[in-house]
């Protein structure tokens, strides 16, 4: 299989940051929203399988076409791969595709905590002869920012988006795909990647419920121990002094509070809801 990967002057962290606006701090999807079984928190679940994925193109007559929903993993990833045809690329029917937006977009979130943690990995747009064009700006994209038009996009396109009023660029180029969208430089082939939100800490609800109820059982044990041990050194001590003073061997039982979980709304955003296969 051929390689062809792109080098431009810029190091990953301009990438990265002409990709995406960078912020002080992220959060953690799993810190909002995360899987479990605990019937408490079914919300907390649906958040969690709710958010998915779908890859979209557009031509340089911006017409939208888009892939199939996917959804999140139980480790918190997305593995994308979405096949654009020769015949969605080529406008003129000749043979003549251009490029004007790719990628994908991501969806429910939760909004009221943008931007996410991430790390996006395998980005490549292969060829239909086999090329791979290894998309090292997407590769760096390490926050999650919520897009104008809803959930977070992976803009990939040839050319800056400009706002008209302003001359502002609102989407960089991707250097990757530069003069794409001239016609017959653009025919189609596979986007693929993965994009990672971090899996949610092993000791989940129901193991922690678990940890609670061994350390319970392991508290009673020791407890029962030092009862046997005390009352032994009592009854021995009683050999040779007539007054005893009974041992208190009383424990406290003290339960742990639920933790209260307040869950923000998440965004329908007009997708089918993926749900977690059991």
């Amino acid at each position: 299989m051929k390689i062809a990967k792109i080098f431009t002057g810029m190091t990953a962290a301009a990438m990265a940051l002409t990709m995406i606006g960078m912020t002080a701090s992220a959060t953690k999807l799993t810190d909002v929203v995360y899987p479990t079984d605990d019937p408490d928190k079914a919300e907390i679940n649906d958040g969690y399988y709710s958010i998915g994925a779908m890859g979209y193109f557009m031509s340089q007559k911006w017409k939208w076409n888009q892939s199939e929903w996917i959804g999140i993993n139980d480790e918190g990833k997305i593995e994308i791969s979405y096949s654009i045809n020769e015949v969605l690329a080529d406008t003129t029917l000749e043979g003549k595709g251009t490029l004007g937006d790719m990628g994908v977009m991501i969806l429910n979130l939760p909004e009221d905590s943008y931007p996410y943690e991430v790390t996006v990995s395998d980005a490549k747009f292969t060829l239909k002869d086999g090329t791979e064009i290894i998309l090292d700006s997407v590769n760096s994209i390490t926050e999650a920012t919520q897009d104008p038009e809803s959930g977070w996009r992976i803009h990939i396109r040839p050319l800056d988006a400009v706002d008209e009023d302003t001359g502002e660029v609102t989407i960089p180029a991707c250097p990757e795909v530069v003069g794409w969208d001239q016609e017959g430089a653009f025919s189609g082939g596979t986007l693929s990647m993965t994009i990672d939100f971090g899996a949610a800490s092993k000791a989940d609800d129901s193991s922690k419920a678990d940890d609670s109820s061994k350390a319970d059982e392991s508290s009673k044990t020791e407890a029962a121990t030092t009862t046997k041990t005390t009352t032994t050194t009592t009854t021995t001590a009683a050999k040779t002094d007539s007054t005893t003073t009974p041992a208190d061997n009383t424990q406290p039982n003290t339960g742990a509070a639920d933790a209260f979980f307040a869950l923000m709304a998440v965004s329908a955003a007009g997708i089918v809801v993926a749900k977690r296969n059991k």
